[in-house]
């Protein structure tokens, strides 16, 4: 894999996980410590919170608000990102993967963080353009309800 400076990013899906490293990193970009675009694919009426009044984070040790450069529910709508953090259920992995595959490019890094052993190869078989790095991903975290997501536990780690 090539050195490559990540300037975009795009958290698709905001839930319980997406949400979570999704508004840490719109949270750090904020704080003015990178140069980096984040946004945020989701639906419903979280997104249309965050839409309106960003996203809450709160953990057993922090809490923090924050906004991402673009929330949208349609990937048309953003550029193509760097990066790609497929955070969606794993029944929603096929449609998820063909939506991304309209807005990638051969350097764009798709890093799913999303439980099953075949994730890998699902994702792998039907884009053969982008970088695909096997992950695994280590937090309790869940929307508390539209525009929050609650953390609890350990800090979440990705493998």
């Amino acid at each position: 894999m090539m050195n490559k400076m990540i300037k975009s990013v795009c958290v698709y899906g905001i839930g319980g996980v997406g949400g979570y490293f999704g508004g840490r990193i719109a949270h750090e970009v904020s704080k003015g410590n990178r140069a980096i675009q984040v946004y945020f694919i989701g639906r419903g009426e979280h997104l249309k919170a965050i839409q309106q009044h960003g996203l809450n984070l709160f953990t057993d040790k922090e809490e923090f608000h924050c906004f991402p450069n673009i929330a949208t529910d349609n990937i048309r709508h953003i550029p193509t990102p760097d990066l790609y953090l497929l955070c969606v259920k794993g029944y929603d992995l096929d449609n998820a993967v063909a939506s991304i595959s309209k807005n990638i490019s051969a350097d764009t890094i798709i890093l799913p963080l999303l439980n099953g052993v075949d994730i890998y190869e699902r994702i792998r078989t039907n884009l053969q353009k982008a970088i695909v790095s096997p992950a695994c991903v280590y937090v309790s975290s869940s929307i508390e309800k539209p525009g929050t997501i609650r953390q609890k536990g350990p800090e979440g780690h990705i493998v």
